[in-house]
């Protein structure tokens, strides 16, 4: 490869990643606690009472407490995997790439996966306590800041 040509490459992946960046939703008021994170070294498949799991090759394990001031947002974004989320405390409204609203209450629980990004907020007066475990690629990051997909909030 001509020398030219790699440095064509590089300023091209450089303005690809600047661009994304600059295109991202901050979150603010989110503050997300790692409380663990484990490797499975060999693939998992397990069923019993009615729940099936099945993985392929390493796979991370991560559990995080995310907590959302009022008013609080994610910013727009993805994960890597499958995410399982449980409001503790307060009322969290998630918002998917089609702009589709839902409410989840304490006690209540959702899943997330896939390429589409989503933004969660909480859109109340008082603090949300949730708890997500990540079932993600081995030494993948838990999340995937996005641009906004046209929606109204942020």
């Amino acid at each position: 490869m001509s020398k030219k040509l790699i440095v064509t490459v590089v300023a091209l992946v450089v303005a690809a990643v600047s661009v994304t960046t600059a295109l991202a939703t901050p979150a603010s008021g989110f503050l997300s606690e790692l409380l663990a994170r484990g490797t499975f070294t060999t693939p998992v498949n397990a069923k019993a009472d009615g729940v099936k799991l099945r993985t392929y090759g390493h796979i991370d394990h991560a559990v995080s407490k995310i907590t959302v001031a009022a008013g609080g947002s994610s910013g727009w974004h993805r994960h890597p995997g499958v995410v399982l989320v449980t409001v503790q405390t307060g009322t969290l409204t998630r918002y998917d790439s089609k702009c589709n609203r839902e409410e989840f209450t304490a006690g209540q629980s959702f899943w997330e996966a896939g390429p589409h990004p989503l933004v969660v907020r909480n859109e109340t007066h008082s603090e949300v306590i949730n708890y997500v475990t990540f079932l993600a690629p081995k030494g993948a990051a838990l999340r995937i800041d996005s641009p906004n997909p046209g929606c109204a909030v942020n």
